[in-house]
């Protein structure tokens, strides 16, 4: 889950004990507000205990830019300028044998 906005988040932490590990964390955002986008991005961090919120905010994966459209996120997954992207992020060609094994037989 990938939020736009980080504002949600602090609010709903805003008066939580830190340092807190991530089941306290979950378990006071549905407290809060259940069901909501904010508590199931907190639901995806990774296990460990949190000193402040600034350090949950971090670990929170976020949408880098929400307004653009589906078609433009691919163009900038196949486009880009940056190396180490995730390779399921890549555009790949269909490997040969794929094709083989596709293929009626003639």
């Amino acid at each position: 889950m990938r939020l736009a906005d980080t504002r949600e988040i602090e609010e709903l932490l805003g008066d939580l004990a830190f340092p807190a590990s991530k089941q306290e964390i979950v378990e006071h955002a549905h407290n809060r507000g259940p069901e909501t986008e904010a508590e199931r991005a907190l639901s995806s961090l990774p296990l460990g205990t949190y000193g402040n919120v600034a350090e949950v905010v971090r670990s929170v994966p976020l949408e880098p830019d929400p307004g653009r459209s589906p078609a433009e996120q691919d163009y900038q997954r196949r486009h880009h300028s940056r190396p180490g992207l995730a390779e399921h992020m890549r555009d790949s060609r269909r490997p040969p044998v794929q094709d083989e094994l596709g293929r009626e037989d003639e």
